[in-house]
Order: C-alpha cells, then structure tokens, then sequence
C-alpha cells in the first residue's frame, strides 16, 4: 500500500465551485470540528472535494493508460466515468452482461482488459446481477489545516465584468485561500487483481502479464494530482500553489499516515509507523517531502521534489 499525507499553501482559487446562487459562484464549504482552549467547536471552511481529485486522477490515467498502450473504454477516453454502470454502456463498450452469481468473475476480468481506469479507479454495474469493484485508490476531501485555535483560511468574493455590445454583466466568483491538507491511499498490490472469487477465467494471464505496467501508469498518474493538476474554474483562476511538505509510506500492509493537521504529523507518522512494523511483522519506506521545516523524526527518505518521489516509488 502507497499512502500519503501532504500541505499545499493554495491561494486565490476557486478549483471546487458547487452552485451558483443569482450572479454569485459558491467555493465548496464542509463543517470541521476543531479543539480550542474552550472546547470543540464547529466551523465551516473552504473544501476541495475527493471526487474532485479522483476525476484528476482519472483523467491522467487515461493519457498514461494511451500513452503506455493499456486499455481504454470508450467512456473513459472522453473522461466520462460512468464506468460499465448500466446495460446500455455495457453494449457500447461490447461486454456482456454477468448471467448469475457464477458468472460475476467472469465480467469483472473482462471490464478490468476492457478499461484501466475501472481497473484501478472501480466500478458499479447495477443490473439485474450487480458487480462492483472497489476503487484501489483514495482521496480524501482537502480541507484547511486545523491548527489550534486559528484555522488557516479565508473565503472572499471576487467581483468581474463581462461586457457585450449593448451591456455588461456583473458576477461575483468566491475564491479561497488556505494552508490545505491532502490525503490518499493506493493499493497497488490490488490493481490487475479480480475482487470477485471463483475458479480461474479467461483473461486473468493478461492481467497478470500487464500488472507491473499498469501499477506503475496508477503511481505516475499520481504525479499530476500532487502537483496541483485538478480542479475546474482555471482558466482565469489558477491558483498559486506550493508544495510545502508531504510523508508517503510504502507498506505490505494497512497503513495512513497522520494527516497534516500538525507541525508534527510527519514525526508522528513516522513513530505511528514503528509501532505497525512490530505488530505486523511487516516491511517499509518512508518518503519525506520538507519544504517548511516541520518536525520529521526518525530515518526516512527525504526527496527534494514530487518528481523525486514518483522516480523512487516507480523505482526508475
């Protein structure tokens, strides 16, 4: 398992715009509870959704998955992911409906040669026999770091004018600013790998023949989410972003790292990590990116760039 925390200081974005309300466009917003010195207390602040990172994801496992020759579904190439959810699609993409409970393997190895992206992003076929995979990557929502009292973060409405020839238009984009923090998980050990159980069927020696290609196209698409590539409204709002520090653990087994809600959360993850190697007798690396200097604590591998990264998990 591939997981990973990371702090982005993101400002003036509106990269997750949820509704618009008369001639105002609304940033995505989520309650936190947060600790203070006189109790807990709720707050809403600016958030970036995780399906907002997955659909990035996404996207950029469909220009890897071409790129390295891997299999696209006729949805996913136009980063439509709806992925083998219905009959019709399924007659679109020319894969057979699963007849019965026996037959469920079957189509999930045929969807996974079908599509890469099911493959490591899931699927939910909801007929009258139901399959579903189960995503082998995860986001979490990116929310402002919940330091103490002070939480990091600011919403503000930008006002705009668009003119035509006979009038102009007034519109108002809220846009935020925050030290974010980032969440994933990917279990790469899982990818080219049927859920469902059941005899062996045709096609699972040509997932197997392609795993190693394919965990390596799901880690490179990493690379575009950790280096900001997600998110809408950009063309007149890209957001000024900065990496500012990141912990990425390599396990065999079930593992998160701290979230960054802490000056401490890599040395805390790090420690966290020990104490899981003892009880699973089980193996590890630790990737550090450091660009703030937060406390890190113990041995681990510290890279100077997301590029640095994905070189040593694609071990190039």
């Amino acid at each position: 398992m591939i997981s990973g925390s990371f702090r982005f200081l993101i400002n003036t974005e509106s990269l997750n715009g949820v509704e618009s309300v008369g001639n105002l466009t609304r940033h995505r917003t989520a309650p936190v509870v947060i600790k203070t010195s006189t109790g807990y207390l709720v707050r809403y602040v600016p958030a970036i959704s995780g399906e907002s990172l997955a659909h990035a994801y996404q996207t950029a496992l469909v220009d890897l998955a071409k790129k390295y020759g891997l299999p696209v579904g006729v949805y996913s190439s136009k980063y439509d992911f709806i992925k083998f959810s219905t009959e019709e699609v399924l007659k679109e993409e020319g894969v057979n409906p699963p007849k019965d409970s026996s037959d469920m393997k079957r189509f999930e190895v045929e969807v996974m040669l079908k599509d890469v992206v099911a493959d490591v992003g899931g699927f939910m076929y909801a007929g009258n026999v139901p399959v579903r995979r189960t995503s082998r990557v995860k986001f979490g929502y990116m929310i402002p770091a919940l330091l103490g009292d002070e939480i990091p973060a600011q919403l503000e409405s930008q006002f705009h004018v668009r003119y035509s020839e006979k009038d102009q238009m007034i519109y108002n984009v809220e846009v935020s600013s925050a030290l974010y923090v980032m969440s994933f998980s990917l279990d790469e050990d899982l990818i080219a790998v049927p859920s469902t159980e059941g005899p062996k069927v045709n096609g699972e020696d040509t997932l197997t023949k392609q795993r190693d290609s394919r965990v390596k196209t799901a880690i490179e698409a990493l690379y575009y989410v950790l280096t900001g590539n997600f998110g809408g409204k950009r063309s007149r709002f890209l957001p000024s972003m900065k990496l500012m520090s990141g912990v990425v653990t390599v396990t065999d087994f079930p593992f998160i790292p701290e979230p960054g809600h802490t000056n401490d959360y890599i040395a805390t993850t790090v420690k966290r990590l020990g104490k899981a190697k003892e009880i699973f007798n089980g193996k590890s690396k630790v990737y550090v990116i450091n660009n703030e200097g937060v406390e890190v604590g113990g041995e681990v591998n510290r890279v100077g760039s997301v590029e640095e990264l994905i070189t040593s998990l694609t071990g190039k």
